[in-house]
């Protein structure tokens, strides 16, 4: 049974045990991971972004985007567990990369004044609708792993610190949207937008690397079992074995039960 702890202690907690401060690491920076992947500023600016690459009516563009976003969020809820939340990243966070990539290789084609940002044709033609198509694939490809499976991040946690490690993730979560929303003008007339798009590009294969290292799946894991993966290191190599020996046990089980109920 876990001790109750007051908020000092727990913080205490938190950082001092190298267990806790591990697995604080790992569900951190999945959300600095979502927030940084830069979902939030198609949301945020998705009208002005297409109406600088010529969309006459971006807000029903942007409405594309959103519509995506609702459709593919199902994928995460249905699969998270029978699939993993760890293989769920890793298959799309690198395909996030590669959208972005092309986007900004796209706004190459596109000619902006960088200081109104505004396009400087009347058409922006098939560069513009290839940055449309690749923000869809983005967005759905979020909205499949890394929209949904940060905010289950607290469950590499321990019980007696989970609360306050819950609101350690939140803070990281708005901490990093306050960054992102408020940087990314600036950076498309900064960086142009193509430096933006791949500025963010680099940031979410950096993402996907995390997870590889510093990201074990624990679905389906006891309690018990998840605070034992982050004692020496984040656990990777352990949670894969124990999944490994849990699916041979339980095939295991099934054959005796089966040769018991003949």
């Amino acid at each position: 049974m876990h001790q109750e702890l007051n908020t000092r202690q727990a913080l205490k907690q938190l950082y001092v045990v190298p267990g806790n401060l591990r697995a604080l690491i790992s569900a951190c920076g999945l959300m600095a991971a979502q927030q940084l992947s830069g979902f939030n500023t198609l949301m945020y600016y998705s009208a002005t972004l297409f109406a600088i690459v010529g969309f006459k009516n971006p807000i029903a563009v942007g409405s594309v985007v959103a519509i995506t976003n609702f459709l593919f969020g199902g994928v995460s809820l249905k699969w998270a567990d029978k699939v993993g939340r760890r293989r769920i990243l890793i298959s799309t966070m690198w395909a996030m990369s590669v959208a972005l990539a092309v986007v900004a290789v796209a706004f190459h084609f596109i000619p902006i004044n960088l200081r109104t940002l505004e396009l400087e044709t009347d058409n922006a033609g098939w560069a513009g609708v290839l940055v449309l198509v690749m923000i869809v694939v983005f967005v759905a490809f979020y909205a499949s792993g890394l929209s949904c499976i940060p905010w289950t991040a607290n469950e590499l946690l321990p019980m007696e610190v989970r609360a306050v490690g819950t609101m350690m993730i939140t803070c990281t979560c708005w901490g990093m949207d306050i960054i992102i929303s408020s940087t990314f003008l600036s950076m498309m007339k900064g960086m142009t937008p193509s430096g933006a798009f791949g500025f963010y590009a680099a940031i979410n294969l950096l993402g996907w690397l995390f997870i590889i290292f510093f990201y074990p799946e624990v679905a389906g894991m006891p309690l018990e079992q998840v605070r034992m993966l982050f004692e020496d290191d984040f656990g990777v190599k352990k949670a894969r074995t124990w999944r490994k020996d849990n699916a041979e046990w339980l095939k295991e089980l099934r054959r005796h039960g089966a040769v018991l109920g003949a």
